[in-house]
């Protein structure tokens, strides 16, 4: 799920019903159908533009977010799942879990313009504002963080984090990088400046999705087996609450202005959580 940080409209898949809904801050919510089975969304603020990833169809559904209709499908890899755009350059990312590969789009001409190959089952991703660099978490064996270069779309680095990792939340602000490691419980901290895990941090059962809320210091980690999301401070890297949400939380998302959290469960619901 994301936030378009512009409105603060929530957006979330519903992959049983091949329905993008949109949550405004009001609470009202709409939905509108996109592609089969719908797995992770982006959206461009100043494009007023959303991109959904259809795991059933190997492609990605553009919406107009004003007119609230799909103008567009892109096709990518095999089983795209995770999805991330830059909006500074428009650059739009895509993790192909099968195909062990990321697709590069062009948002202006809406078609693929590299395809870079990273580690096994790549899932989720963080683009660093600053240098523009894109960071992949890939769940197979050997876990690990791939660092794509944006001019070259190479592999320049692989960082190794936990057991299984899931996400990257990038915080700007401390030039770090957060990532939950499903399989041992635990967040690696790295150091986007050397590139290099600063530190573990450990949270609650099969640590799932993250975010960064960078001006209220606050990283956001989904517990999927303990129904709850943890609360980590950026300075001080410590566990600083666990808040109980909804059964089997995988995605979060945060509203940088009203610094509201929302997080998608796997019973069809989303819990809201309130600074």
């Amino acid at each position: 799920m994301t936030v378009d940080p512009s409105t603060g409209t929530a957006y979330v898949t519903s992959s049983r019903d091949d329905l993008l809904s949109m949550i405004d801050a009001d609470g009202g919510i709409s939905a509108i159908e996109v592609g089969r089975a719908p797995a992770g969304v982006a959206v461009d603020p100043s494009t007023h533009t959303a991109y959904v990833t259809s795991l059933g169809e190997g492609a990605v559904s553009v919406i107009d977010i004003g007119s609230r209709t799909v103008t567009a499908t892109i096709p990518v890899g095999a089983v795209p799942q995770g999805i991330e755009v830059d909006p500074s350059t428009h650059t739009l990312y895509v993790a192909n879990v099968e195909d062990g590969s990321v697709s590069v789009i062009d948002t202006g001409t809406r078609t693929v313009s590299a395809t870079v190959e990273v580690g096994d089952r790549p899932g989720g991703m963080g683009v660093d504002p600053s240098t523009h660099a894109l960071y992949v978490a890939t769940t197979g064996p050997g876990g690990a963080v791939s660092v794509i270069d944006p001019e070259t779309l190479t592999v320049t680095d692989t960082i190794t984090a936990g057991r299984s990792p899931h996400d990257v939340a990038v915080d700007p602000s401390t030039r770090t990088a957060f990532v939950p490691n499903a399989d041992d419980g635990s967040v690696s901290v790295i150091d986007l400046d050397t590139l290099t895990v600063t530190d573990t941090l450990q949270v609650g059962k099969q640590p799932y999705g993250a975010t960064v809320d960078p001006s209220a210091r606050t990283v956001y980690v989904t517990n999927l087996d303990d129904r709850s999301v943890s609360m980590i401070d950026t300075e001080t890297r410590t566990v600083t609450d666990t808040v109980p949400v909804g059964s089997g939380p995988q995605g979060v998302a945060v509203d940088p202005t009203s610094h509201t959290a929302y997080v998608v469960n796997l019973d069809d619901s989303v819990s809201v959580i309130e600074r």
